[in-house]
């Protein structure tokens, strides 16, 4: 089966972008954030006309890569590797990378005076603010703990459509295509945790599951990406200006029409990127590797980073660069030193590399039939 190199592009590419992203909370309109700058309006522009779509494209590529793997290997075997590549590095990821976020916090936001070690003592004991700043919290790792749950969840309902070969043709018309955009919306009335629906992206990643049974139907949306773009851009114009006079809405009527949006968002974005990015990439050959261990990463970099730039009368676009550019850097940097200690290889979700295999031996073994000459023996013929 041929690679879908456009679904490696669109998740490496989502997570490049959690450096702008997440570097613009800094700098965006909403005061809860681990550190905050000024206000800047090309941050909360930013940070609005995004919002809504890039973290439901990695649960619906996800949902399609699901499929692929499902395709080729047993239900133990995907459930071993959810395991060993997102409740590990969950579980590493809250106790080692996280915390310091929440420090970084308290030393910002409440002027925290002690030392990281004393701050420690407290923050694995405070559970009353999962989702806020200073307690325990999983940060921006609640992304690997859903997509672990929804794996497990779904699993059964995956495997049905595996085994017997179903593929919802309807999707590949365009007008049918946007149906599913009903169905996340009545989901979104479902209760969440900790701010965020996991039911939503539960559809998501059944969504991309589905999408991915057939070539017709992603050939479908690379047809179509005109038409959804041309639903996609008005709509997230319409969102911004509304979160900009009103603020965020999420009443029925504009439920109803939020998620056709999101929904026609993605599909355009998949259509564009099977029409653009199908292709080999060595920078993306190599970013493919580095993504997971930069997502539990970044983060972390940024918030760091910024306390100290913050310190310095720094603003705009010098600011927004010296936080952006070093916590890139050092992602990079420390994923190299991780694919290189095989302890932490596992921590951070990344395979064992692969031994070379052994060269052939050209010589004669017992194990073949034939027997190895006697010391002394004449090797060669006899006269």
């Amino acid at each position: 089966m041929k690679r879908k190199e456009y679904i490696d592009w669109l998740r490496n590419l989502a997570i490049l972008f959690l450096f702008p992203f997440h570097t613009a909370r800094i700098f965006n309109d909403d005061p809860e954030f681990y550190v905050k700058g000024p206000v800047s309006t090309l941050s909360s522009a930013l940070v609005n006309i995004s919002s809504f779509w890039f973290m439901p494209l990695l649960f619906l590529l996800a949902g399609m890569s699901s499929f692929y793997a499902l395709r080729k290997r047993s239900a133990g075997s995907y459930v071993k590797e959810r395991y060993l590549r997102l409740l590990i590095p969950f579980l590493f990821g809250c106790l080692v990378i996280v915390p310091p976020q929440a420090y970084y916090a308290m030393k910002f936001h409440h002027d925290y005076g002690g030392s990281y070690v004393d701050f420690l003592d407290t923050y694995f004991t405070d559970f009353s603010h999962w989702t806020v700043l200073t307690g325990i919290s999983p940060a921006h790792l609640w992304f690997i703990l859903f997509l672990f749950l929804i794996s497990l969840a779904v699993l059964p309902l995956m495997l049905t459509v595996v085994r017997n070969r179903y593929t919802p043709s309807w999707l590949d018309r365009p007008a049918l295509a946007l149906a599913p955009a009903a169905g996340l919306a009545l989901l979104s009335f479902l209760p969440e945790i900790g701010g965020e629906n996991i039911f939503v992206y539960a559809g998501y990643v059944l969504l991309g599951f589905l999408l991915a049974t057939s070539d017709s139907i992603t050939e479908a949306l690379e047809r179509n990406r005109r038409r959804y773009l041309c639903l996609a851009v008005p709509g997230a114009i319409g969102i911004l200006v509304e979160r900009f006079t009103i603020g965020s809405q999420d009443n029925l009527l504009f439920t109803a029409w939020h998620y056709p949006v999101y929904w026609a968002t993605l599909l355009a974005i998949l259509g564009y990127g099977k029409r653009y990015l199908d292709r080999r990439s060595a920078f993306m050959n190599y970013f493919s590797r580095a993504a997971f261990p930069v997502y539990i990463l970044h983060q972390t970099y940024v918030i760091v980073i910024a306390y100290y730039v913050l310190q310095v009368d720094a603003h705009g676009a010098v600011a927004f660069t010296a936080i952006m550019v070093p916590a890139f850097c050092l992602s990079i940097a420390t994923y190299e030193i991780v694919r290189r200690t095989p302890g932490l290889r596992v921590m951070f979700g990344l395979r064992a590399p692969r031994r070379p295999s052994p060269p052939l031996s050209t010589e004669p073994t017992e194990r073949h039939g034939t027997r190895p000459p006697r010391p002394g023996a004449a090797s060669g013929p006899r006269p």
